[in-house]
This record gives structure tokens, C-alpha cells and sequence, in this order.
């Protein structure tokens, strides 16, 4: 990443400059992307919107399609993030080629002197054009970011109002030229210990200084507006009304990324689409008649017939407009279809299909249960950033971003719409396990008890929405209880099964009570900007392991290293988590591994409750597994 000067210029360096950190390019799409704040190397960073991208040079290698993402998007394609160019002989890097971000917060403080303040105001910009030092010294002393912000819930950031702050208490307000110390009582380390005064218009008899204990209070900045600073974009919102929030600079309640994702299924994922859609910029624009001559040269490239292109082309282009608009419930049940079906597509001029999967009977102890196991050894999965939230998140399915936008729910990318978005390519395998519908039915049908505990964690959820303002694109059920917890327990035994870490796999979860009924779960890996997979995730598809695996989950999901507790708790107590019985020691996963940020969770969904009102699921089977274990 580069630094860029907080005034934009009209036209972008090309010269070398030194980077001032490195982060991964799939980062740029979920924890380091556009709006959220990064420790580097060289101090706390934010990456810019997209007009700033887009004074990149951007080669076609960074260029990514997957058409059904692009339709539940509004775009035209996705981008890589840029790679850093080395200069050969140096430490620099090409100013162009790097993802360009913004110093932020732009308060620092001194470690030896503890001032506190700006570039110019006491710091100085260091040789190296990124860091700040301070001149109170003989020697070189960088400065350290604050770790204070403030936040409003429309996405403006600022750095804390250390000013006003100092002086609140002073009648004459803010004095002239402040000059600003952060001090400490030396008593403990809380934030009640910790203040900040003035030197400038401190006096032996009143001394302007205020603590910072209540700082994080809910209402300690109500005498505070927003002022609407984007700094990702380096403009104001003028007349914010929302009420601004001290946060932790490097807290998780900072940037929430909207991520859109989509499976590319057939026909999509074959090898003959592929090689047309490398073209399909170029091609949407030429005319009917024209087509063949223009698809000579890919013909000649690929050693493919113009009239199999042509067809594939043909038929690209049908699925733009085939059927009514793609939403998120539509593309998984495509995805849901595809991964219930054998694909093994050819090799086409030397490119490999996308999507292979083999449809599997379940071992014969376990069909009562599941009627379909899928061993997908071959996907991709594209992921783009659409926007992002903070203080919380906001919850809006791919269809709906640009409504929450101009809403104000969600904060932009960019200042004004445009027709890509930052995107990341997932590639590696998976395995599939569909519930068989008429045993999921009847468990529900034999077990009224289940509404009365699922109609707690609905009303909850559905509180939620309305308190925070965002529209629910499902509701909770049994059924989606039941696989998301078989979903978190089976990721949590197979993590000490296949090679991968809990934190490598993840889930898609396919459940659906209204209309087409849906249950099944893909678990998944793949290491992003990569070709490979290490295979051992696939391989326990095989009926003769699958079943001592799943026997397995089932034994440990039966006894929580927390239980009664874990078992018995109430779900009218599980607030914002709306779930049940689901702790760290049975069901809770790294986050980047679950869907629903480790919510909507309920373990007696699979073993039954203590007081024994329902039955789980997997009934006497899960008894079974816990004894044999």
C-alpha cells in the first residue's frame, strides 16, 4: 500500500516511493478494505474509494467476472487489488501500482513527551513521507496514532474532538493555541485513570485538563455533532444528524464490509465460457453479423470451432435477461441444484472448468438423515466489497445494497456509482450434505414444542431489525437452527480430521422453509489468490469416513465442556446473539467461518433440550454416538 497526501491532486505520482505496509489482496475485500482503519509498519492507515483505484494502472489480469454476482450487484465486472512493483536494486515501489490509502486517525502522540496532535501542529512529516516524529527531542522520536476515534452510524469517522474535550469544563472554551498532553494518575489501567489537559491556559490555581473515563459513554458526546467526514473519500456530509460514538481505533465495531459472494456454477463455470467471457467486454459491443470474424482470433488462440464460441457466447448472453431479476434466494437455490448434481466438464484449450462435484449416497447408517452428500472438488467462489457499515453491522442481501446506500444505511465506496467494485477469487474444494426433507418435516411435525423456543429467538431477531433499521431477508426456523448447528459442529470435528484449521473452512448455508424448501450446508476452503487445495477436505466425502465423522460430531455435540449451563440456557437471555445453547467449548467458530456472524444458533437442535420438551433431530443416533464415545 501507498500513502496518499490528504489534499488529492490533480494528477497521481509516477515516481518511486517507499510502501508503508503490505496487506493480502483478499484482505482488501473483508477486513482491510475501502473505510476501515489499518496498522501498518508505518502507522495507522485507510484505504481509499475507488476513484482513487482507478488512478491505477489497471492491467487486464485484474480484471474478474462472475455474472450472477455481477447481476445481484448492479456492476459490470470486479477488480483484483493492485500488486505492488518492486523496483529492481531498491526498497521502492512504483507509486501507481500499489492500493493507495490515507494517513488516519491524523492525531498522534509522542511516546516520550506524551503531546499529543497533528502534522504541523506540533509534529513533522518524516523523511520517509509517511510517519510523524516529534521535534520536542534531540533525537528522532516517531509518534504514536491515537486510539481514539469517533463514529456515527451513516459511516462518517473522525478523530476524537481532543480539543473541545480538554476545555469543556473551561468557561472561555477552547483557548487560543492548545496545546495538548495526554497524562495518567499512575493508579491503574483504566480509562478513568487516563486525561488529557492543556498546558497552553493551564494556571498553578485552575489547571484544563478532564478525564477521560466517561469518554465511551452513550451520551458523552451529545454536545458533540458530526461532522460528517468521510476520509476514505476525503469529503463532508454537511447536516449529519446521527449522534457521534467513541470508539477503539483498532475495535471490530469500526468497519462491518458488506461482502456480496456467489458460487460460479454451470454454465457459467465452463471451460468454453471462460474463454469467451475473457472477451466479453470487447464483444457485447460488436454487432450480430460481425461475431464470427471477431471470434477468429480466440478460435485460433484456443484451438476451439468459432461455431462452439459462438454458442457459448450466445449462450452467456441469454442469462442476462432469462427469468425475472436474481436475488440472494435465487442464486442459492441454483447453487443448491448444482451442487446436488454429478459435473465433470472437459478441459477446453487448455482451460479447466471451473466447478467439478460428484453426487454421493450417504453411508447407510446415516441416509435416515441425510439423502445426499456432494464432494465438490473443484470451486470458486467470488467475493466483492460493496460497502460497509459501523458500530453495527447491517445485515442487506446482495439485491438491496444500493437501496441501503442511498438510504444511508450502508456507507459507499466511491462518491459517485460506478460499474465495479473491488472483488477476491476463492478457489479450492468442498463437501456437501443435504438433510433428507421428509425426515427434517417430521421432526418438526412430532415436536411442537420447537415453535415455542424458535418463536423467542424470531421475535428477538425481528426486534433487532427494526431497532437498528435494517430489513431481514429470512426468518428464523427449526430448520435453519438445525443445519447452522450441525453446520458449526461438523466444522469444529473435521478441523481435527482434514488439514485444516476451523479458521480455513467455511460455510453456505441453503435453507429455505416458503416456497422451494431447501436444507443443506457446503462446507468449504480455499486459500484466496491461489490455484491449489490440499485435497483433505473432498476426501471425507467417502461414505466409509464420512460416517465415523459424523458419529462423531454428534458425540461431542451431546455433552458442552460447559454443560447444564450451556444446555440450559434460556433464549430469552441471549440477546443480541440470538441463539441458545451455543458456547465456545460446542458450537462458536472463528467468524470469518460462519455466515451469520456466530449467531442463530442452537445446539439443542441436535440432541434435544434438558427439560426434555422435544427431541433432537438425530434422536436415538446421537445417544448412540455419545455412548460409544
Amino acid at each position: 500500500m501507498s500513502r496518499r497526501p490528504r489534499k488529492p491532486s490533480g494528477s497521481e505520482p509516477t515516481d518511486a516511493i517507499e510502501a508503508i505496509g503490505t496487506v493480502r489482496r483478499s484482505q482488501l475485500v473483508s477486513t482491510f478494505g475501502i473505510g476501515a482503519i489499518i496498522d501498518l509498519e508505518k502507522g495507522s492507515f485507510m484505504p481509499m474509494g475507488l476513484e482513487d483505484w482507478e488512478r491505477i494502472n489497471s492491467l487486464p489480469s485484474l480484471r474478474i467476472g462472475e455474472e450472477r454476482l455481477q447481476s445481484m450487484l448492479g456492476v459490470s465486472h470486479f477488480r483484483l487489488g493492485p500488486v505492488k512493483e518492486q523496483l529492481a536494486g531498491t526498497t521502492q515501489i512504483r507509486a501507481r501500482s500499489a492500493a493507495p490509502a490515507v494517513r488516519f486517525p491524523e492525531w498522534h502522540e509522542c511516546p516520550k513527551c506524551h503531546l499529543i496532535g497533528r502534522e504541523s501542529a506540533p509534529f513533522e512529516l518524516a523523511d520517509d513521507g509517511a510517519r510523524l516524529r516529534c521535534t520536542a527531542h534531540g533525537g528522532i522520536v516517531y509518534t504514536n496514532p491515537i486510539r481514539f476515534v469517533v463514529a456515527c452510524r451513516r459511516g462518517h469517522l473522525s478523530d476524537f474532538p481532543w480539543e473541545w474535550w480538554a476545555h469543556r469544563g473551561r468557561e472561555e472554551g477552547i483557548c487560543q493555541r492548545p496545546l495538548l498532553r495526554l497524562g495518567s494518575h499512575g493508579e491503574s489501567a483504566s480509562l478513568a485513570d487516563l486525561f488529557v489537559a492543556c498546558e497552553s491556559c493551564s494556571t498553578p490555581q485552575r489547571r484544563t485538563q478532564q478525564s477521560l473515563g466517561t469518554a465511551f459513554g452513550a451520551d458523552a458526546l451529545k454536545d458533540w455533532s458530526c461532522d460528517g467526514f468521510r476520509p476514505w473519500l476525503y469529503d463532508r456530509q454537511a447536516d449529519c444528524q446521527e449522534q457521534v460514538r467513541t470508539l477503539q481505533r483498532g475495535a471490530s465495531n469500526v468497519h462491518f464490509g458488506v461482502v456480496g459472494s456467489a458460487l460460479s456454477i454451470p454454465p457459467a463455470s465452463e471451460a468454453l465460457a471462460q474463454i469467451v467471457e475473457q472477451s466479453r467486454m470487447y464483444l457485447d459491443g460488436v454487432p450480430e453479423a460481425a461475431l464470427p470474424s471477431v471470434l477468429t482470433g480466440v478460435s485460433q488462440t484456443y484451438g476451439v470451432p468459432v461455431d462452439q464460441l459462438l454458442a457459448a457466447y450466445n449462450r452467456l448472453r441469454s442469462l442476462d435477461g432469462q427469468g425475472p431479476p436474481l436475488t440472494e434466494r435465487l442464486a442459492r437455490e441454483q447453487e443448491y441444484d448444482a451442487l446436488s448434481q454429478d459435473r465433470d466438464d472437459p478441459i477446453v484449450g487448455g482451460v479447466v472448468p471451473q466447478f467439478q462435484n460428484e453426487a454421493l449416497d450417504p453411508p447407510t447408517a446415516l441416509c435416515h438423515w441425510f439423502d445426499l452428500i456432494g464432494a465438490t472438488s473443484r470451486l470458486r467462489e467470488v467475493r466483492a466489497l460493496a460497502g460497509f457499515s459501523r458500530i453495527e453491522p447491517h445485515p442487506v442481501s446482495p439485491e438491496r445494497v444500493r437501496q441501503a446506500i442511498a438510504d444511508g444505511k450502508v456507507s459507499p465506496l466511491s462518491k459517485s456509482e460506478r460499474t465495479w467494485l473491488p472483488g477476491a477469487e476463492i478457489r479450492g474444494e468442498g463437501i456437501f450434505l443435504r438433510f433428507r426433507t421428509e425426515t427434517v418435516d417430521a421432526w418438526i411435525k412430532d415436536n411442537p414444542s420447537l415453535a415455542a423456543r424458535v418463536a423467542i429467538l424470531e421475535a428477538r431477531s425481528k426486534q433487532i431489525a427494526e431497532e437498528r433499521g435494517y430489513e431481514r431477508d429470512h426468518v428464523i426456523t427449526p430448520r435453519l437452527l438445525l443445519v447452522h448447528a450441525f453446520s458449526h459442529a461438523f466444522i469444529r470435528q473435521i478441523s481435527v480430521e482434514c488439514g485444516y484449521s476451523a479458521s480455513a473452512l467455511r460455510e453456505r448455508l441453503y435453507v429455505s422453509d416458503a416456497g422451494r424448501t431447501m436444507n443443506g450446508v457446503l462446507i468449504y476452503t480455499g486459500s484466496p489468490d491461489s490455484e491449489g487445495s490440499l485435497g483433505g477436505l473432498v476426501r471425507l466425502a467417502d461414505p466409509e469416513l464420512l460416517e465415523p465423522i459424523v458419529l462423531r460430531t454428534l458425540a461431542n455435540a451431546g455433552w458442552c465442556g460447559s454443560d447444564p449451563v450451556c444446555l440450559e440456557t434460556d433464549p430469552r437471555q441471549s440477546g443480541d446473539r440470538i441463539g441458545g445453547a451455543a458456547c465456545h467449548c460446542c458450537l462458536l467458530l472463528p467468524e470469518t467461518a460462519c455466515e451469520r456472524f456466530n449467531r442463530e444458533l442452537d445446539r439443542a437442535m441436535l440432541v434435544g433440550d434438558a427439560e426434555e420438551t422435544f427431541a433432537g433431530f438425530f434422536g436415538d443416533l446421537a445417544a448412540e454416538a455419545e455412548w460409544q464415545s
